[in-house]
């Protein structure tokens, strides 16, 4: 896999940080990290305009910060384009970032990746970082790039007129709350497409059509349904005033530390897994991401919910521990999985890879480990396709597609198997659920995607060769590894094994015992017992 992601920078890995959710709730993201570096402390205007004069300006941070300062001092001084480092937005313009043209004599300026500052002299450089958000990492990396004069917008602000930083954040969000609430308006915050909020989206559109559906998203080219209004999530402005004005909040993780529920809001969580997950999270979780700021943090949002989308009694106490929850549990189901039941998926995908509709996938999907969130360590990818390929092949017969789909923080070395036209990287398909319903078989090890597969009674196989070092020191697990209903591998020999010996009857009888067990039974119309709840309060408000 070197061909694709070998290779990968110290500056990409701090940004998978950042982004990984598994660990640390996306809301963290915004709030964690106010520019704190001790160079920035007596930056200030007088300065900052001295040093741009003959040399080339770059704003870091195409967020709503960015807006404000093209709007007071945009026109002011010469600007030769934006980095940012979000992929998403990376070679468009400033007015294709946002939902609507904000600022039309600024639409045209260019979002570029970081990397384009390595194409001009460092001395003539001047970098100004408008996010309040992450600004010490972004800091940080300016530094580890070699750009030497680098300013905060928000410490020269702060500088400028005399005022915490943190008090003047305040100060502009308090003008949002005087909005009044729309009874009609529902915001979701999509962290990740597919999840539960698109397939409860489509079921709210079923039943009515006079819903204000808003998504709160990170990438503005993802497909929404009809009805359904994007926001992106960095136009703050729009951000704030969306989610302080809607009736109901659905979120897939723990709300924006900076917005607090008002009077007359329902904060509805639906979590981004379904109905029954492996490994511990969050408060659970004893990651060292977990601080004594992160918990608080948890606690504090956990006490704002007032209805979990659950799917089993399992689920819910494990929320009610791992999240904090404390509000009225409603049994509705795995909305996200509901897809998983609609026979029309397979075709679906299948002509996205343009791959024949009789052909088989065997799902090949891989956990991170904490350690691959450090530069210096890769993962071996252990697993033999080719004689996986052959298999599966005398196992079931037919022709056999491998779909590799790796964690955003899973980096790995060795030879770039995507060069056999039978294994094919699915890491950027949007919907995973789209994916496990199109496949035949799946290959894990500790993603809690191995239930979703179960809910349809496909084959689950587990390939687990650091199990115990997984299991003793990596991740607090919620079920026992050894009682999960699914053959467990630790050697490419053994999976081999465990997919000659396979049979199907028997692996269906474990199933049901071990959903039983945990009280999960999924059926396809979560969504619609999602939908409905949600109509019944808007009804009655």
């Amino acid at each position: 896999m070197s061909g694709i992601r070998k290779g990968i920078s110290k500056k990409q890995h701090s940004i998978r940080k950042e982004c990984h959710m598994d660990i640390l709730p996306r809301a963290m993201k915004k709030n964690i990290n106010l520019c704190d570096a001790a160079e920035t402390k007596k930056q200030n205007w007088e300065d900052f305009q001295e040093c741009i004069k003959g040399k080339r300006l770059f704003l870091f941070g195409a967020g709503n910060r960015l807006k404000h300062f093209l709007r007071n001092y945009g026109k002011q001084i010469h600007i030769d384009g934006v980095i940012d480092n979000n992929p998403c937005i990376q070679g468009q313009t400033l007015g294709t970032c946002c939902d609507e043209a904000w600022q039309t004599e600024f639409d045209a300026l260019p979002v570029y990746d970081p990397n384009v500052l390595m194409k001009y002299p460092k001395q003539n450089i001047t970098v100004l970082i408008t996010s309040a958000y992450f600004s010490e990492a972004m800091f940080q990396q300016m530094k580890e790039m070699g750009i030497e004069h680098c300013y905060v917008l928000s410490m020269m602000e702060a500088d400028k007129e005399g005022k915490d930083t943190d008090k003047a954040s305040d100060s502009y969000l308090d003008k949002y709350y005087h909005h009044k609430i729309e009874e009609k308006k529902i915001v979701m915050l999509i962290g990740i497409y597919g999840s539960h909020a698109r397939q409860i989206t489509k079921a709210l559109l079923r039943l009515r059509t006079d819903l204000d559906i808003v998504w709160i998203v990170d990438d503005m080219r993802i497909k929404a349904p009809d009805g359904v209004r994007l926001i992106y999530a960095k136009n703050q402005k729009r951000y704030f005033y969306e989610m302080v004005t809607a009736k109901i909040w659905l979120f897939d993780d723990i709300a924006p530390l900076d917005i607090k529920k008002r009077e007359g809001q329902i904060y509805i969580q639906v979590k981004h897994w379904g109905s029954i997950t492996l490994k511990a999270f969050y408060l659970d979780d004893k990651s060292p991401v977990l601080t004594k700021e992160v918990a608080e943090a948890i606690k504090s949002d956990g006490a704002q919910m007032d209805y979990l989308f659950s799917g089993s009694e399992f689920d819910e106490k494990s929320c009610r521990s791992g999240l904090g929850f404390r509000g009225e549990s409603v049994r509705v189901g795995s909305s996200r999985s509901d897809v998983l039941f609609d026979s029309e998926e397979k075709k679906k995908v299948l002509s996205q890879f343009q791959l024949k509709d009789n052909v088989n996938i065997c799902l090949y999907v891989p956990t991170y480990r904490l350690k691959n969130l450090e530069p210096e360590h890769e993962v071996s990818l252990s697993l033999k396709m080719p004689q996986l390929i052959k298999a599966l092949e005398d196992k079931w017969g037919g022709t056999w597609y491998i779909f590799v789909r790796v964690h955003p923080c899973l980096i790995f070395e060795g030879e770039d198997i995507f060069q056999n036209k039978n294994i094919i990287d699915v890491s950027q398909y949007a919907d995973s659920q789209e994916l496990v319903a199109a496949s035949n078989v799946l290959i894990t090890d500790y993603s809690s995607i191995m239930f979703e597969m179960a809910y349809i009674s496909k084959p689950v196989f587990l390939y687990a060769p650091d199990r115990k070092e997984f299991i003793n020191g990596e991740r607090k697990l919620l079920i026992d590894y050894d009682s999960l209903p699914f053959p467990i591998a630790e050697t490419n020999e053994q999976l081999v094994q465990n997919i000659e010996v396979f049979e199907h009857t028997a692996y269906k009888t474990g199933l049901d015992s071990f959903m039983d067990k945990y009280g999960v039974h999924e059926d396809g119309h979560a969504s619609e017992r999602a939908a409905k709840f949600i109509n019944d309060i808007i009804t009655q408000s």
